[in-house]
């Protein structure tokens, strides 16, 4: 279709997909559609990573870190998550936002996010059993999760 109106002139050719070819060259315009679906790849893609990630972790807690004070937790989960983000795909890049402390047990970290195609935020909650009342007592993984939220992303 040789198009006139909008963007497209003399010369220039409209998909039906809305990119714009001129002689065999494609030349990209902003299009929604197209940004849509990239966000939308990018969020099933790092669904699947989050969830390989929580795997990664349970094991290592399960395994290395069983019994650690709980005051150390958050630190040794944010070192953990950063190392493991760093190995498993290095255009991911992390920010450490905030970590929360719930009820004794309890633990919410936030990254800030990005790749080179949209910005997000990773929810990280950990749930520990203690042995212990204080907060320095051994603790033990009793459920992790690592949850990319899709109202976070945006381009």
């Amino acid at each position: 279709m040789r198009g006139t109106s909008g963007s497209a002139r003399k010369g220039f050719t409209v998909g039906n997909n809305g990119s714009t070819y001129t002689q065999g060259k494609v030349i990209c315009l902003t299009d929604t559609k197209s940004i849509d679906r990239l966000v939308e790849k990018t969020f099933v893609y790092l669904s699947s990573v989050t969830k390989e990630c929580r795997k990664a972790l349970t094991g290592r807690f399960e395994q290395e870190h069983k019994g650690i004070p709980f005051d150390s937790v958050e630190k040794v989960m944010r070192q953990e998550i950063e190392s493991w983000f760093s190995k498993r795909d290095k255009n991911i890049r992390l920010s450490h936002d905030k970590s929360l402390n719930g009820r004794p047990g309890e633990i919410l970290v936030i990254y800030s996010a990005a790749t080179k195609d949209a910005h997000f935020k990773i929810h990280i909650d950990g749930l520990f059993t203690l042995a212990g009342s204080s907060n320095n007592a051994p603790s033990y993984l009793k459920s992790l999760d690592l949850r990319v939220d899709k109202r976070d992303f945006t381009r």
